[in-house]
């Protein structure tokens, strides 16, 4: 199954192939869970099928870049410490 994600940026610099990255990435997904935001270490790619879910870009008013991206989750990142889980 694929899964849609969405990640706001300022610039799309903030977007290096071939890099891991932490991003904070939200659900596009149909149904009840839709829109959860989660953080994320994560791979992403220019070429829309180098990946196997798929990556919408929005720079900082929300607009849609044209360019359609992949991205691989490597791991989910908590930002809570355990002690407060």
């Amino acid at each position: 199954m694929k899964n849609m994600w969405e990640v706001f940026v300022m610039d799309m610099s903030e977007l290096p192939e071939g890099k891991d990255l932490e991003l904070s990435i939200r659900t596009l997904n149909s149904g009840n869970q839709k829109y959860t935001y989660k953080r994320v270490r994560c791979q992403v790619s220019a070429t829309a099928d180098r990946f196997a879910d798929e990556l919408q870009v929005r720079m900082g008013r929300g607009q849609l870049s044209p360019s359609r991206f992949s991205i691989k989750v490597i791991e989910d990142v908590e930002r809570m410490p355990a002690k407060y889980r």
